[in-house]
């Protein structure tokens, strides 16, 4: 059966699973040619030419681009009191048609990840609801207020699963409690996660103007240095942050960043257009900061793209621009609006683009994946590059229908995401 998967001879799944005839494209490997994957065990077990393993569930894949499975490092998946927004169920759903195999949820739950019966609760809804691999960070400080902080020793024992600490929404405002988190960070070997924009409590009020961002990211740069203690910018939305981590990186400042497809992409003036489903945190800059960020993630200074899928209700997204909350959707647009505005344009390459969704990620946050070598988990998307597609929020399998790109013509769409060698979505159509 062309175009999907079939059933081998008798012993089925046994056998494992033989994908054949995609062109294998893996960036980490330098690999970019025509081969079978066999996956058994939920390992790769090899990469060749002609594979044969009788009794193997077979997906025919010519035409299509196998890559190493793509990950989100900065997903909201709300469940617990905001189980109307979204649930583990329902964003691993989206995350897996969108063809990420990992993500990284975030700390701003109700309650708060910030302490380790919030935690345990959280891993144990991940390994009932998850259908894609679920990480999590947790948070710096208690209620993530900025004061007291978290158990770090808590959230090391709490490693595979907690992967970073991040205050999400908030930077540590005070100082004195950032230096201690980064101290408690070294000790731990926990990886700090910033959000350097202001909140709330912050010193604007929540007003997050365009000066709030480099402000943080230059106190957070000079700490890390400092103590020399590894750090991971979120959402970078200015050219000036840029500047910063540019000059940071140069002097060996153990610094990686990320950007979402909606700053790479989208201006304030679009905001206005688009309305409410474009009122994010940080907001959409000026169009020379989307032109500098582009150029950024082209020359190689920003590492990661995360999608920061953060889903509302619609109800809520219809209260208007001034009474709706912050946040955008995108678990299920990201590999789309990229590939048609930054590959085929010419921004970035295919390489280029898969390795900010996949290794990059993975070597930051110390995560399994972002490679096709024999013996690691079989975690692998496949891309269906000629697809044509209009983004239509009804037929998201995410409850949120906040997306900014709502009627956007695209070419390129995940055809398929197999999780730790378990297809999940074969032909576009989840398998759950």
């Amino acid at each position: 059966m062309r175009g999907g998967p079939k059933e081998g001879a008798a012993g089925g799944e046994r056998q494992g699973v033989l994908i054949k005839g995609a062109r294998v494209l893996d960036p980490s490997l330098g690999l970019d040619a025509l081969l079978d994957l066999w996956i058994k065990d939920g390992l790769i077990q090899g990469l060749d030419r002609g594979i044969k393993t009788p009794g193997a569930l077979t997906i025919e894949a010519e035409g299509k681009v196998l890559v190493p499975g793509l990950i989100d490092v900065h997903v909201h998946l709300r469940d617990l009191q905001e189980a109307h927004k979204e649930t583990i169920a329902t964003g691993t759903r989206a995350a897996a048609k969108g063809g990420f195999t990992t993500v990284v949820s975030e700390p701003n739950t109700s309650p708060p990840l910030d302490s380790a019966e919030n935690i345990d609760r959280w891993r144990r809804l991940a390994r009932r609801d998850a259908v894609v691999n679920l990480y999590s960070k947790a948070c710096i400080t208690r209620g993530r207020r900025g004061q007291d902080l978290v158990s770090f020793s808590a959230l090391a024992r709490r490693r595979p699963f907690v992967v970073a600490a991040t205050d999400d929404g908030n930077p540590v405002y005070d100082d004195r409690v950032m230096e201690r988190a980064m101290r408690a960070a070294r000790r731990w070997g926990i990886l700090l996660a910033s959000h350097c924009e202001d909140g709330p409590g912050g010193p604007f009020r929540g007003g997050r103007p365009y000066w709030s961002e480099p402000l943080y990211i230059e106190r957070d740069l000079w700490l890390a240095e400092r103590l020399e203690v590894p750090l991971h910018i979120c959402h970078v939305s200015v050219a000036e942050s840029l500047h910063l981590i540019r000059r940071a990186k140069a002097k060996g400042v153990r610094v990686t960043c990320e950007v979402t497809p909606h700053h790479l992409l989208l201006s304030e003036e679009e905001a206005s257009r688009i309305g409410p489903d474009a009122k994010v945190n940080p907001p959409l800059r000026r169009r020379r900061d989307v032109e500098a960020l582009q150029e950024a993630l082209a020359e190689g200074l920003i590492d990661v793209i995360a999608s920061d899928h953060a889903p509302h209700h619609p109800d809520e997204k219809a209260r208007g621009w001034q009474e709706a909350p912050f946040g955008v959707i995108g678990l299920e647009t990201t590999w789309g609006v990229l590939y048609t505005h930054l590959v085929s344009k010419g921004v970035l390459d295919l390489g280029g683009l898969i390795e900010r969704l996949s290794a990059n990620p993975a070597k930051a946050f110390g995560l399994p994946g972002g490679s096709l070598l024999k013996g690691q988990r079989a975690d692998i998307t496949i891309l269906d590059l000629e697809e044509e597609w209009e983004v239509l929020p009804e037929e998201f399998a995410s409850k949120g229908r906040n997306t900014p790109f709502k009627g956007w013509r695209l070419r390129g769409r995940a055809w398929g995401t197999i999780v730790q060698g378990r297809p999940v979505m074969i032909g576009g159509r989840l398998l759950l």
